[in-house]
């Protein structure tokens, strides 16, 4: 049994979905767990016994206010805790901690296929580094996860690639599925605009992430895990912007995509480009998604004109590769 402190970035949900399935491979191997994250990660992990609340790192000036803060907090915290391993999901500080204090690092991500995989010739040049940038703690751990949506080959040493868990929504959650709707699903964007160009196809739209909003034909959630797996199940199509947990889903599920992306978030961006050249989404920009785009993004689904990628068969799932690296790595500190 090892001692292992599990941190998960605060933005999004992608995050703390793929962490409840990784703690949970942990949890069975004996490990003692520390789990901390804040944000929306909170809104999933918070019921854990062993989470602990931390401060989110924003984008901006805040973030950068709040990194020195949270490295100080974390080196008090694990000065303390004495891990075997720091486990971080997106989250920088905890990075800097583990180097600081010579804690061996396992860095858990989707961004990392950016720094640490062989991606594809015709991606934006600028897009990518910037990704770079922004994962260099990552990028520089000695081991790492790097979880995507899409078949991949390492480039890094000390690199595996994985894919999230398939996850079976919980018993009870299929009860009011429609089979054949639209699924949605907006995880911080202004989703009026495009479920009023999705509501225009005369399907029915089921929204998740979209609490509150009032289109017609469309039936707006709360976003709630496991019934949007069962809906997604069944969907005839999805909808969704361009996460990678997310797009995995849909891979894993075999579903048709019409992914949305914000331009100025090189991640998502990339993303949508990857799932588009890969057959498996049509992408487009949040900014400029016309009547035309989703009218022929359905034409296809009608068609059954998408790629059908075996994702199980052709990457490890991200609890499987995480455990193995882990005991690996605490293998090497006995």
């Amino acid at each position: 049994m090892a001692r292992i402190g599990y941190y998960v970035h605060g933005r999004g949900r992608g995050h703390a979905s793929r962490a409840l399935a990784i703690t949970g491979a942990l949890r069975e191997r004996g490990h003692e767990l520390r789990i901390y994250g804040g944000g929306q990660a909170a809104e999933l992990l918070g019921a854990l016994p062993e989470h602990r609340p931390v401060r989110p790192i924003h984008r901006g000036l805040a973030g950068v206010i709040e990194l020195p803060r949270r490295v100080a907090k974390e080196l008090v915290e694990q000065a303390g805790f004495r891990p075997d391993a720091i486990v971080s999901d997106g989250d920088l500080p905890s990075l800097l901690a583990a180097r600081a204090l010579g804690v061996p690092a396992v860095a858990i991500g989707h961004d990392l296929v950016f720094a640490r995989c062989r991606l594809p010739e015709g991606l934006p040049r600028l897009r990518v580094l910037a990704c770079r940038r922004t994962t260099w703690a990552s990028a520089r751990a000695r081991h790492a996860v790097a979880v995507h949506f899409l078949p991949a080959e390492p480039e890094a040493p000390g690199t595996v690639i994985a894919r999230p868990e398939r996850r079976v929504p919980a018993a009870g959650a299929a009860r009011d599925v429609e089979p054949g709707a639209v699924v949605c699903y907006f995880s911080e964007y202004d989703a009026r605009g495009p479920l009023e160009l999705v509501a225009r196809a005369g399907r029915r739209v089921i929204a998740f992430g979209a609490a509150g909003v009032d289109v017609p034909g469309v039936a707006a959630r709360p976003f709630d895990p496991d019934a949007f797996l069962a809906h997604l199940e069944a969907a005839s199509a999805v909808v969704t912007t361009a996460g990678s947990n997310v797009l995995a889903e849909c891979v894993l599920a075999g579903k048709p995509v019409l992914t949305l992306h914000d331009e100025r978030h090189h991640e998502q961006t990339l993303n949508a480009l990857l799932a588009e050249r890969a057959g498996v989404a049509v992408a487009s920009p949040l900014s400029s998604l016309s009547w035309g785009v989703v009218a022929r993004f359905f034409d296809r689904a009608r068609a059954a004109d998408f790629a059908r990628i075996d994702l199980e068969r052709a990457l490890p799932s991200a609890p499987s590769a995480a455990r193995a690296l882990l005991d690996e790595v605490c293998a090497g500190r006995s």
